[in-house]
């Protein structure tokens, strides 16, 4: 009798998809960044089946290496690229768990960035890698570390309260970087958070205050005492961007006293141009919202 063999096309189907995974393995261990660009939009064009049947634990650990690279350029490429692909290929969703808490910081940050960016609900676990990244000095990598900080903190209390604990770490980018996210997550303690860094020793955390104050939620009383905060500040501050964004920052309140008014007072009398206008429009801007 003729005719096929029993399991003969099923063999053929395995036999193609080994070729199909060998030639995929062979251009992502390759050093082009052509090939490897290839071989994701190869596997970002397969179906559900082929491409959870393509993506072995092999396959998932070279996919993963250039999450590691010293480029940031090349690292954030290859996230973008694998970001659409972990919901369906659970090897590289796991070995990207794996990644977060590499030996290496380049790889853990690339791994939190790419889980990141597959999920509108962000897993806690990556929160120790994205904590790290908000005090480097690169600054873009700082600030997407905080963006991603800030849709955790939504999603899961502990975050939330990491942050409020990180307003006391000993490092002023990541004091500065935590009022920033919480800024953005807006909880109802963000005045008293504001209030308390408004004496930190670093302008660039005295600002991040100032911001934070200017958007916390809360009643009346609240921005009257945050206003009066705001006016209790040494007019001598030494940095000229705080005593700015500090008499800015009274007219957005927009909450009047006797304080507020001499502090503005002075600060209009300033020999700084620039700190007497803001200071002039803040006034400007009490004086409307009171009549």
């Amino acid at each position: 009798m003729g005719g096929n063999r029993p399991g003969g096309e099923g063999d053929d189907a395995a036999g193609e998809l080994r070729a199909r995974r060998s030639r995929i393995v062979a251009s992502l261990e390759g050093a082009a960044v052509s090939e490897r660009a290839r071989a994701v939009a190869e596997l970002a064009e397969a179906d559900e089946t082929a491409l959870a049947a393509l993506v072995d634990p092999t396959l998932a650990a070279l996919l993963v290496a250039p999450l590691g690279s010293p480029s940031r350029s090349e690292q954030r490429h290859a996230a973008e690229a694998l970001a659409p692909l972990v919901a369906r290929a659970p090897a590289l969703a796991a070995e990207l768990d794996r990644a977060v808490v590499s030996p290496h910081a380049r790889m853990r940050w690339g791994a939190a960035f790419t889980i990141g960016r597959a999920s509108q609900t962000p897993p806690a676990h990556v929160w120790s890698a994205v904590r790290e990244a908000m005090a480097l000095d690169d600054g873009d990598q700082r600030w997407a570390a905080s963006e991603l900080a800030c849709r955790l903190a939504r999603h899961h209390p502990a975050v939330l309260g990491e942050l409020r604990s990180a307003i006391a770490h000993s490092s002023a980018v990541m004091r500065k970087m935590a009022l920033y996210c919480l800024r953005e997550v807006r909880p109802a303690d963000l005045a008293r958070i504001g209030r308390s860094a408004l004496v930190d020793p670093d302008q660039g955390v005295r600002l991040a205050a100032l911001a934070a104050l200017v958007d916390a939620p809360g009643e009346n009383d609240e921005r009257v005492a945050s206003a009066r905060a705001i006016a209790a500040l040494p007019s001598d501050d030494p940095s000229p961007g705080v005593r700015r964004a500090a008499a800015a920052a009274l007219g957005k309140l927009g909450a009047s006293s006797p304080e507020v008014s001499a502090a503005l007072d002075r600060a209009a009398a300033s020999t700084d141009a620039s700190l007497a206008r803001a200071a002039r429009y803040a006034r400007a801007k009490l004086a409307g919202a009171g009549s």
